[in-house]
C-alpha cells in the first residue's frame, strides 16, 4: 500500500512539473532568458535547441526576403553571425514579446507548441531604426533541465521604424 501512495506521488509531482514548465509565465520567462543569451551569443545559447532541431523561418524586407532552413547547426551559427554583427556595428536590440499561445500536448505534458508575436527594433548610431515584426511558432520537449526547443517556425516583415 505504501509503495502505491509513494507511486502516486511520483505520478503527481512528474504531473505538476510538466504543468510548470508549460505554464504561460514558465514559457515567457524561458523564451526571455533564451533571447537576451542569442543577442549575446552567450556560452550554452545552443543548448537549448534539440539535437534534431527544425527551423523554418523566412524574413520580408524592402530588399528581398531572407530564409533560414535547416538544424541546430545551421541555428547555432546563424545566431553567432548575428550577434557578431551586433557587436561590431555597436547595435542596440529592443524586443517585444506577447504570447499568442501555449498548448501543452503528450500526457503528461511532454511538450507545448507556442506561439509568439515578437516586435524587435534595432538601432545603429547614425542610422534610422530598423523594425521587424513577425509571429513564431515554437515546438518544446520537456528534458531533465527544464525544456529544449524541437522546432521553430516563423515569418516576419522587416522596414524602417517611424
Amino acid at each position: 500500500m505504501r509503495k502505491l501512495m509513494w507511486a502516486g506521488v511520483l505520478a503527481a509531482a512528474f504531473y505538476g512539473h510538466g504543468w510548470y514548465v508549460f505554464s504561460e509565465p514558465a514559457v515567457m520567462g524561458w523564451l526571455q532568458t533564451q533571447q537576451r543569451k542569442e543577442l549575446n551569443a552567450e556560452d550554452g545559447f545552443c543548448d537549448s535547441y534539440a539535437s534534431n532541431l527544425r527551423v523554418s523561418t523566412r524574413s520580408e524586407s524592402p530588399r528581398g526576403a531572407e530564409t533560414l532552413e535547416g538544424g541546430k547547426a545551421e541555428m547555432c551559427e546563424y545566431v553567432k553571425d548575428a550577434a557578431a554583427v551586433l557587436r561590431a556595428t555597436q547595435s542596440s536590440v529592443n524586443i517585444d514579446t506577447d504570447l499568442v499561445s501555449v498548448e501543452r500536448s503528450g500526457f503528461p505534458w511532454l511538450g507545448a507548441t507556442v506561439t509568439v508575436r515578437q516586435t524587435s527594433t534595432m538601432r545603429m548610431p547614425r542610422m534610422p531604426a530598423i523594425t521587424e515584426v513577425g509571429e513564431y511558432t515554437y515546438e518544446l520537449t520537456r528534458t531533465l533541465n527544464g525544456r529544449q526547443i524541437v522546432s521553430i517556425d516563423g515569418s516576419s516583415t522587416m522596414g524602417m521604424a517611424q
